[in-house]
């Protein structure tokens, strides 16, 4: 475990380091791991990064100021607990890489993050629930599409009872929903734009989805609560 500590990346003055291998507390090829109430800020990446680690739980954690991602469960990781932590002004809050399933983020709250919480490349079976996403600068939540086949696709997610509020520019997006990916559910959460309608979207969903469920959503304040994309003949 990695507990009680604050770490600070000393951003200004030292060269960006790609997150897959480094970051204020980085980890790759362990299982059981836990940080708890840790403090990581300022670094030139990311906050907190683990690789092909299984069974990682962060919890109560203070994530903040980084050029990369706040939380990144990295590739292959297999059933990682985020619960409680604080997300803010990072370029994304949580990212979940390539490969990450059986995974929980729940009640953690992202501010002013670049985009609140991002999920792809074979990220499946994961539960995104009871957060709070609060004023990104690009969007909510995201699903990342991707080519490359119709099994990359971060399919079976449940997001539910989250809170998503203020997302992006004039044409911002609560949740983006985009690419071969299916069996998505959103639920019970709540979409708010409280700076005007203009042209933004609560959720969007693309054209090459399949079977994005939408059920008790409460979205306001929005030109369009939902959009869903025709998809092509």
């Amino acid at each position: 475990a990695i507990e009680n500590i604050a770490l600070d990346g000393n951003r200004a003055n030292n060269e960006n380091l790609n997150g897959n291998y480094a970051g204020c507390i980085f980890a790759q090829d362990c299982s059981w791991l836990t940080f708890r109430n840790v403090e990581a800020r300022n670094y030139n990446g990311d906050g907190m990064s683990w690789q092909i680690c299984h069974d990682v739980v962060v919890e109560n954690c203070h994530s903040h100021d980084h050029n990369g991602l706040g939380l990144h469960p990295g590739s292959g990781s297999q059933r990682p607990v985020m619960r409680g932590n604080k997300l803010e002004r990072n370029n994304i809050g949580i990212f979940f890489c390539w490969g990450v399933r059986h995974g929980i983020a729940e009640n953690n709250i992202n501010i002013e993050n670049d985009i609140g919480i991002s999920i792809g490349h074979r990220d499946t079976d994961n539960y995104i629930l009871n957060n709070d996403v609060l004023r990104s600068k690009k969007k909510g939540i995201v699903f990342r599409p991707d080519t490359r086949g119709k099994d990359f696709g971060p399919h079976r997610n449940r997001v539910e009872k989250n809170r998503i509020i203020d997302s992006g520019n004039d044409a911002g997006i609560g949740v983006d929903v985009r690419g071969n990916i299916r069996d998505i559910l959103l639920k019970e959460n709540e979409i708010r734009e409280t700076r005007g309608a203009r042209r933004r979207v609560g959720i969007h969903v693309g054209k090459q989805t399949r079977e994005v469920k939408l059920e008790g959503n409460k979205i306001e304040g929005f030109m369009a609560p939902v959009v869903r994309e025709t998809k092509d003949p």
